[in-house]
C-alpha cells in the first residue's frame, strides 16, 4: 500500500478527495457545523466534537471500483437546563415557597406580567 499516485507518484490531497464525495456535499455540510460548533464552544465555554467519517468499500460487480461515501456529525455543547427552586415539605412534596419560613401577615406574591423592570420615578 502506497501513499502516492502511481500516475504521478504524488500523494493527492484529501482535500481534493473531499470535494468530490457527493459532488462536495460533504464538505459543506462539514463546513456549515464547524462553524455551528464554534459558535457553540463559544457560547458555552465549553468542548465539542466534529466528526467526519468516510466509509469506502468495493462496489459490487465492479472489482476495480470503489464507493466513497462521507457523513459528518456534531457534537455540540449546550446549556445546562435551567432549574427552579422548590422546598420539600416533610411528606416529601415540593413546594414554592419553604415551609419552615414563618408567613408574616399582610405580605402576597405579587407577580409581574414580563420580567421587565417597572419604572418607579413617576
Amino acid at each position: 500500500m502506497t501513499d502516492t499516485d502511481t500516475t504521478t507518484g504524488q500523494t493527492r490531497p484529501f482535500a481534493a478527495i473531499l470535494q468530490e464525495i457527493r459532488a462536495g456535499e460533504v464538505a459543506d455540510q462539514a463546513a456549515a457545523l464547524m462553524q455551528d460548533l464554534v459558535a457553540a464552544v463559544r457560547e458555552h465555554g465549553k468542548k465539542g466534537e466534529l466528526t467526519l467519517k468516510i466509509v469506502v468499500e468495493p462496489m459490487k460487480g465492479n472489482e476495480d471500483a470503489l464507493a466513497v461515501s462521507g457523513d459528518v456529525t456534531l457534537k455540540a455543547p449546550k446549556a445546562p437546563p435551567r432549574a427552579a427552586i422548590f422546598f420539600a415539605d416533610d411528606s416529601g412534596n415540593l413546594l414554592r415557597d419553604d415551609p419552615r419560613q414563618i408567613a408574616l401577615p399582610g405580605l402576597r406574591r405579587v407577580d409581574l406580567p414580563t420580567n421587565q423592570p417597572k419604572d418607579l420615578a413617576q
